[in-house]
């Protein structure tokens, strides 16, 4: 990587500075809400907030790539990469609700190495820093130490996102997290439960088919806070669109996650 990590750090706090100047400007106000081909919504405060990411980076970084939801792919063969999601939670923004973030991913040699989920509305920050230490604006954060299903906190961001097998798969393994006192299966919050996550609030995370996009910014935060992702197989996520992602507290969680997994993969059949 030719920039050191704390340059990445320092210029991705000014992106998201730059995105919250954006979301506030339109925030409960109508701004052009409308369906994409895929049916998902889109925003004019996507859609600014990311053209203005987009030519910061290639002032300040030309040989970088650009992997972002709103525009077409840049350089996107780079070793150098950034990975744009300028409201993850469109809906929730779009609702009003403060459950959205910014999400800004670096990425090295394929290798996500920074994350940062920023929430304006709220003004919290969350990102990882060159001390491998996970980050809630100024405190280092640490997940929770979990490691029994059934007193574990799932998080998905809807039921609604699981077709065909999938809904079989979130019906029967949601049933393994039973202790209700502390949240139990808790649907909706986008990136925010990645945040929860990484800060002790949230100890698994199921989601069915992620965009690239969706996923990249939130590795580094959840491992760097002592938690795991993966795809629902225990494989790392690959730089691609359509993950079946798994985010675990610890190890020892998301090892009996990834087991009750694979029992229930013949319902994937």
């Amino acid at each position: 990587m030719q920039q050191s990590l704390t340059e990445i750090i320092s210029f991705a706090h000014h992106l998201a500075d730059i995105a919250n100047l954006i979301t506030k400007k339109y925030y409960r106000l109508s701004n052009g809400e409308m369906a994409k081909l895929d049916e998902s919504p889109v925003t004019l405060a996507d859609q600014e907030i990311e053209l203005a990411w987009r030519i910061e980076i290639k002032k300040h970084f030309p040989n970088h790539g650009i992997i972002g939801e709103e525009y077409s792919s840049h350089q996107e063969t780079a070793d150098n990469l950034w990975v744009l999601d300028p409201i993850d939670g469109t809906s929730s923004f779009i609702t009003g609700k403060p459950v959205f973030g910014n999400l800004i991913g670096f990425v090295s040699k394929q290798k996500p190495v920074f994350g940062m989920i920023n929430q304006p509305i709220t003004q919290e920050r969350w990102f990882n820093n060159n001390n491998q230490e996970a980050i809630f604006n100024n405190q280092v954060i640490k997940t929770r130490n979990c490691h029994n299903l059934e007193d574990a906190v799932l998080c998905t961001t809807s039921p609604h996102f699981f077709y065909n097998s999938d809904a079989k798969v979130l019906e029967k393994f949601s049933k393994l997290t039973k202790y209700q006192k502390i949240g139990g299966v808790i649907y909706g919050g986008d990136c925010y439960n990645y945040a929860c996550l990484a800060m002790g609030f949230v100890d698994l995370i199921i989601e069915p088919g992620l965009k690239v996009y969706d996923f990249t910014a939130i590795i580094p935060i959840i491992q760097n806070a002592g938690g795991v992702v993966s795809d629902w197989y225990g494989e790392p996520l690959k730089l691609q669109s359509n993950a079946k992602l798994l985010a675990s507290a610890n190890d020892i969680l998301h090892k009996k996650a990834l087991k009750s997994l694979e029992l229930l993969m013949p319902f994937l059949s």
